[in-house]
């Protein structure tokens, strides 16, 4: 056959993805444009229909999870007349091959149908910068009725030699093909309608199901400058099939080449942006001077696939500012023994914590990608990890993105897992290594079931309150009660002027927090309480609360005039169920009476909006009594309760601690009697003294986002002001919850405060 005649289609499918996926899928046609663009320059006629570039192209519901492209009837409607000599479906991993979807079965049997004398060949086309999922190519030949071969792995030395594609009529072979041509070749975007391919990249994004970290959008295209990876780490699939030869390399594209693909791409693609796809694309020597490229060309650009930080100049990171939507990093592990040993990535922690300082200064938005779970870490490994992410966070800005260690077949880590007894061989119903993000595909057998979920919880838990901005104003030191635990007791008895708050007010607003509380001492004894309540509102604080004994609010009127302020919500502060503990506690006689009427009367004139609750203290002289206490007010009408663990401040002592395993069982029955029934929150509590119980403790960390401002106009962090009362202790180390407990409250003999 004369390979100048030879004609080929090239179908790059539809995609079905589940919930849970890696990568980017949006461009899984790129390996196949490059397959399209390799027989072009041998010669051959080539034709195209890319599901991602017609009409009907984009990202839909479907019962598995998304429906990427266009539907397979629109698909098959555009499939060009005949004849042609061979047919090539991608085959990306999305596919999943080794199990593949009864509509792409069914796309397959539309191709045969059609073209019927061409060799129809299924074919990997992996380009490198996705992760790459072994997969056993018989079973896939057989369930992909009417294949004639499947080419593993990136076949480009099949893509560029027609006429032995057309050779496999009927050969029922299964071909590896791992090595990539040592020459690269733009991808055939001449062949995709660019007006529907765009559309489909706008689409698919859209409605905000999909995550867009990097911004793609209609006028972003992808590249890869280089091909391969260098680097050996445990977990990745770059390369896939290298095992066999031994040999892992990469191909980088001349500098003068990447500066003639880029003018193409900005100027015949419109493109605007350039998503580069290389495993690894700081790898390059010349990297600084690419930049500069795209600069020229005033392209903006990203590398979702995380770049080393070791390779990275400050220079480098200051040409990023405004060209990328987030510098992506890699940093695997805090534990520089393990990047140097089983992960494999020979690359110092204290890099990427240099190169995120540099992002931080030049104004330049991280992320930066961890991997927790490998088979040989222990709790505190992980915990190391997490609290790198965290400090890198708090510090700098960076936002984790934190993986679980997940072996794909291929894989030196599946190899290891494997060997160990963690992962099965003989299911091949999985999910293809879409557990990255959500789900551990194994427990390591230093790390109890369940742990990895809960420790990655914690970080997301103290990410989401660190987000959740608060200022607390202790308005006033004076109170008509005298409370035996109270944390500020020992504090001069002064309030802040009027201007001072309103100062206060107007700067922590500025800073765009739009939640406040208004705490003491006893707020409602402030002079200007309700001028300060009405000029919250005014500034735009949209949740306004007010902490109280309640006292004062047992005249109605007072409750009414209070409550027309402009507050969201209100918390008021009851100790007992009976006059007898209440009153010892607060140290005054018919202060149970008067707090009992003002709760009423809160109840009986809130509006339906207005958010209100009981706040309660325990300690040993009402542990016993908790459950009568939280029943009576539910019987009242209350329907949020917190219950406050002493802290140990102000007048707090250590004599005023209950039994820990009264107090535990005391609280266990209140959340197991109307955990369902009422909103409860356990404050100032261990996860590890409640255990089974921590979704009623999580709220506690939403103090890593709030300001406390004190009468003597001192601001803290409230997490950070508890924490100096905290210790850790041996048991610590290993806990899920490390991250967001600092531990045992240590309480003196004598008052906690002097």
């Amino acid at each position: 056959m004369n390979i100048a005649t030879s004609s080929l289609l090239f179908v790059n499918p539809p995609l079905i993805l589940g919930r849970d996926f890696i990568d980017y899928p949006w461009f899984a046609d790129y390996g196949l444009l490059v397959a399209a663009a390799r027989a072009m320059r041998a010669g051959a006629r080539v034709r195209l229909v890319d599901a991602f570039a017609m009409p009907g192209s984009g990202a839909v519901a479907h019962p598995k999870g998304t429906w990427l492209g266009a539907g397979t009837e629109e698909l098959e409607q555009a499939l060009p007349e005949g004849p042609f000599d061979a047919v090539v479906l991608g085959l990306s991993p999305f596919l999943r091959p080794w199990a593949p979807d009864p509509a792409i079965v069914s796309l397959v049997g539309a191709l045969r149908r059609h073209y019927p004398q061409a060799a129809l060949v299924a074919a990997d086309c992996h380009p490198g910068g996705m992760h790459y999922i072994g997969y056993d190519g018989a079973t896939a030949l057989g369930r992909l009725g009417g294949i004639d071969a499947i080419i593993r792995y990136a076949g480009d030395e099949w893509m560029g030699e027609p006429a032995r594609l057309a050779g496999l009529k009927g050969a029922g072979a299964v071909i590896d093909a791992p090595e990539a041509a040592d020459d690269a070749v733009f991808p055939a975007f001449e062949l995709l309608d660019g007006r529907h391919y765009g559309t489909f990249l706008w689409r698919a994004f859209s409605d905000g199901r999909l995550a867009n970290p990097f911004g793609i959008d209609a006028t972003t295209r992808p590249l890869m400058a280089s091909t391969g990876c260098p680097h050996r780490c445990t977990f990745c699939s770059s390369n896939p099939g290298w095992r066999a030869s031994g040999r892992k390399r990469a191909v980088v594209v001349p500098l003068a080449q990447v500066e003639s693909w880029a003018y193409l791409a900005a100027r015949g693609l419109g493109a605007r942006k350039l998503f580069l796809m290389d495993d690894v694309a700081n790898a390059r020597p010349d990297f600084e001077a690419m930049l500069d490229v795209f600069q020229r060309l005033d392209l903006r650009y990203e590398f979702p696939n995380g770049l080393r930080a070791d390779r990275l100049t400050q220079g480098a990171v200051a040409r990023m500012k405004d060209r990328v939507s987030v510098l992506s990093l890699s940093a695997e592990s805090a534990n520089p023994e393990h990047l140097a040993g089983p992960i494999g990535k020979r690359q110092d922690p204290d890099a990427v914590r240099r190169a995120v300082a540099w992002a931080a200064q030049e104004g330049v938005p991280t992320m930066v990608h961890y991997v927790i779970g490998f088979p040989w870490e222990t709790p505190a490994d992980v915990n190391a990890t997490l609290a790198m992410a965290w400090e890198l966070f708090e510090r700098h800005g960076a936002r984790p993105a934190v993986q679980f260690a997940t072996p794909l077949p291929g894989t030196e880590l599946w190899d290891r897992c494997v060997s160990m007894g963690l992962v099965r061989t003989d299911d091949d119903s999985g999910d293809g290594g879409a557990r990255f993000q959500h789900l551990p595909s194994f427990s390591p057998p230093a790390i109890p079931e369940g742990w990895l979920m809960t420790a990655r919880h914690a970080l997301d838990l103290k990410l989401d309150a660190a987000s959740q901005r608060k200022v607390i104003v202790n308005i006033t030191y004076e109170c008509i009660n005298h409370c035996r635990f109270c944390a500020v007791g020992n504090r001069v008895r002064r309030a802040i002027p009027y201007e001072r708050l309103e100062q206060i007010l107007r700067d922590h607003r500025a800073q765009g927090i739009e939640a406040l509380d208004i705490d003491g001492g006893e707020p409602t004894l402030h002079p200007d309480l309700h001028r300060v309540l009405a000029l919250a509102a005014s500034l735009g604080y949209r949740r306004i609360n007010v902490t109280t004994n309640g006292r004062r609010l047992a005249d109605i009127e007072a409750a009414r005039a209070l409550l027309a302020t402009g507050l969201t919500s209100m918390s008021i502060s009851l100790h007992g169920d009976v006059a007898r503990v209440h009153d010892a506690l607060t140290g005054v006689r018919g202060s149970f009476r008067e707090t009992l009427a003002g709760i009423r009367n809160c109840l009986d004139v809130r509006a339906p909006d207005q958010d209100f609750a009981v706040n309660v203290t325990v300690v040993r002289d009402n542990v016993d009594r908790l459950e009568r206490l939280v029943a009576r007010v539910y019987r009242m009408g209350v329907r949020k309760v917190n219950i406050q663990f002493l802290t140990p401040f102000g007048h707090a002592q250590r004599n005023l601690l209950p039994d820990p395993e009264a107090a535990r069982q005391a609280v266990a029955r209140v959340l197991d009697r109307f955990g369902k029934r009422m909103a409860l929150n356990v404050v100032n509590a261990r996860f590890c003294e409640l255990p089974g119980y921590e979704a009623f403790l999580a709220g506690d960390v939403q103090k890593l986002g709030r300001t406390m401002v004190f009468v003597t106009d001192e601001e803290v962090n409230l997490f950070d002001y508890l924490a100096a009362r905290r210790v850790r202790r041996d048991v610590c180390r290993d806990c899920p919850h490390a991250l967001v407990c600092e531990g045992f409250f240590e309480f003196g003999e004598g008052p906690s405060d002097a």
